[in-house]
């Protein structure tokens, strides 16, 4: 995805903070990452990406795959 690693404890601000954001939204809408492995490349938590991406005014996916409910008989129009 190409995230720069940010060691950990280390605090963003600024101009870097403003350039991770902007990468984080960039793999997260372009190239269609998870949450969990942005966060898993760069170092930084589930949580910490999600404000990045909200700030970022990102629409964020819904969480799981396909629902697997099987449609109702007699629900469809003949």
């Amino acid at each position: 995805m190409g995230l720069p690693a940010i060691p950990r404890g280390h605090r963003l601000r600024g101009a870097e903070k403003e350039a991770f954001a902007q990468a984080a939204a960039a793999a997260y809408v372009g190239k269609k990452a998870s949450i969990r492995a942005i966060a898993a490349e760069s170092g930084r938590s589930f949580n910490a990406i999600h404000r990045a991406l909200t700030q970022q005014h990102v629409a964020l996916r819904p969480r799981g795959g396909p629902h697997r409910h099987p449609q109702k008989k007699g629900t469809g129009t003949s």
